[in-house]
């Protein structure tokens, strides 16, 4: 029997088991790849659930499922791509620019489920605060929970903070509270319940918005409807027997001082009630509980935390996620195989440059192929397109730093500052592009610190290591982090830098320009030797940045 044979008998036999029939298997062999693709008009969910465990049963491939209509089935070009001038790629390529980012009216393109089950956490009936950095899926899994959810019955409101980022705290929970009222409303005036109750929430909706238009209003003036509020999502979770699930996108946008108030008011509501609150920003930009008096959520009593970022910890594991991430796109376009698409380094370049980040994943892929295509005699990806594509990205990144700093008057220019001080000590001064925080010195240093920590939320630093032992002093450990690619593709061509690489899964000390080996960090020793090699970067050095004297 055929290999192709073999994996379509093991794709059937699994759908069977899950009581799915396929519209349709197609099962496409590279060299070195077998993709299967399975077609479905019903039971999506499941047969995705099925695909990720066959992905683990057929050696070098991986499944895909794609949701069709019986009577619009597309036909696909069984043809391999023959290099990044092909018209697929072309396509793939305008498909990764549309998608690459997430929102309430453009979902993931596929969402692909993470080894920690997050997606079971974040539909649970509990309070939730999802933290990560930008582009690490925060959007994506909220977006999908709503789905989720919402297939279930529950009652679900989303709102995007960053439209209210201007507005005072007192302004952006009157918005949210309209927006309560107005889903209630909407489940009333369907015919679910008596009129009373429509009449008690179209009063109380008038009230509040009578206080939005009051430009005065403030916080304190608007407490006074939290207990009314909060009977009115009692009445209607009871009337209609129902949860209801108040998304919060993106709460970094506003100012941290405020969002424990806010985040206090928006608790009042949903006590006592199955009213739960999954809130999703940027953990060191967000300030989301004062312990005296207390205020907001606290973590491990009102609220869990979710924590998104994959850092390059473990490479091999972000290598594998992203990876599937992007077969998604591949597979939409019939840009197969992969392979003849991107080259093997490249790939493994892409996961260093993004940092383990999907959204800067799949926006360095887009810029690397159009790169590589303007070179016409190029067949796929190289190293050289993806280094180029991360200085592109760099000037983007640097504009998104400005502009999440943006809720927080002077933050701007002090972590501007902040990234040119280490960017000078590890290319100018140690020729290196990795170091070390002593655990010591951040605990000592703790607003120095919070500045290094918002630059690794803004993709500007990445965790590579969390705990490392020091070789010479017993019970000594430090963070090691790495810069970002964007701040060193070109510099890297002039200087003789001790880079740290990602080849073949495992992450590689190189010297540019020089004829000394290249050291794998194979093993587990290997690696703690290559990481030991870092300097130490005393954040003291950052105390004439005006860092102390900035709430980061």
């Amino acid at each position: 029997m055929s290999a192709e044979s073999n994996v379509r008998k093991l794709v059937e036999e699994e759908l069977r088991i899950a009581g799915i029939s396929p519209v349709s298997i197609q099962i496409r062999t590279f060299p070195g790849e077998v993709i299967a693709i399975i077609e479905v008009d019903r039971d999506y969910q499941r047969a995705l659930d099925v695909a990720q465990t066959l992905d683990g049963k057929i050696e070098n491939g991986f499944v895909t499922v794609r949701q069709v209509q019986q009577s619009t089935l597309r036909r696909t070009n069984n043809k391999p791509v023959d290099g990044v001038h092909d018209e697929r790629v072309g396509a793939l390529l305008n498909l990764l620019n549309a998608r690459s980012r997430t929102s309430e009216s453009q979902p993931s393109l596929r969402y692909i489920q993470d080894v920690d089950e997050r997606l079971s956490l974040a539909i649970s009936p509990r309070h939730h605060l999802v933290f990560g950095r930008r582009g690490v899926g925060k959007t994506a899994l909220l977006l999908e929970a709503k789905r989720t959810l919402e297939g279930t019955g529950a009652y679900v409101l989303w709102i995007n903070m960053q439209p209210l980022r201007s507005l005072s705290v007192a302004h952006a929970f009157l918005t949210v509270a309209m927006r309560v009222c107005d889903l209630i409303l909407g489940a009333y005036e369907s015919g679910l319940v008596s009129v009373h109750s429509t009449e008690f929430v179209r009063s109380l909706r008038s009230n509040v918005e009578q206080r939005f238009q009051a430009t005065a209003t403030k916080l304190k003036d608007v407490t006074l409807l939290v207990p009314l509020l909060q009977q009115a999502c009692s009445r209607f979770c009871i009337q209609v027997q129902a949860s209801m699930f108040i998304f919060l996108d993106d709460i970094h946008y506003l100012p941290s001082s405020d969002v424990p108030h806010f985040l206090d008011a928006l608790h009042g509501i949903t006590r006592d009630n199955p009213v739960w609150l999954k809130i999703a920003g940027i953990q060191h930009q967000t300030r989301w509980f004062i312990p005296v008096p207390p205020t907001g959520l606290q973590t491990g009593h009102d609220a869990t935390i979710i924590n998104l970022d994959m850092t390059l910890e473990h490479p091999g594991k972000a290598k594998a996620f992203l990876e599937s991430v992007l077969r998604g796109y591949i597979d939409e376009c019939s840009a197969l195989p992969l392979s003849n698409v991107l080259s093997a380094s490249a790939l493994d370049r892409l996961v260093l440059a993004s940092g383990g980040v999907p959204r800067d994943f799949l926006t360095l892929c887009a810029l690397s192929i159009q790169t590589a295509r303007q070179r016409p005699n190029a067949k796929t990806v190289g190293v050289q397109d993806v280094n180029n594509a991360a200085g592109v990205a760099g000037q983007t990144k640097l504009q998104e730093l400005e502009d999440d700093a943006a809720a927080t008057s002077g933050r701007s220019s002090v972590l501007v500052d902040t990234l040119n001080i280490v960017r000078d000590f590890l290319l100018a001064q140690q020729q290196i592009t990795f170091f070390r925080v002593d655990f010591r010195d951040k605990e000592t240093n703790g607003a120095e610190y919070r500045a290094l920590q918002a630059l690794a939320d803004l993709r500007m630093l990445h965790l590579i290591n969390n705990s490392l032992s020091d070789p010479h002093h017993a019970g000594q450990r430090s963070e090691v982090y790495l810069l970002d690619l964007s701040q060193y593709s070109g510099y890297r061509l002039k200087q003789g830098l001790h880079v740290l690489d990602f080849e073949r899964g495992h992450m590689v000390l190189k010297r540019t320009r020089s004829t000394e080996p290249s050291r794998a960090g194979d093993t587990v020793l290997r690696l703690v030797a290559l990481l030991r090699k870092a300097p130490i970067f005393e954040l003291s050095n950052l105390s004439g940045n005006a860092v102390a004297a900035t709430d980061i």
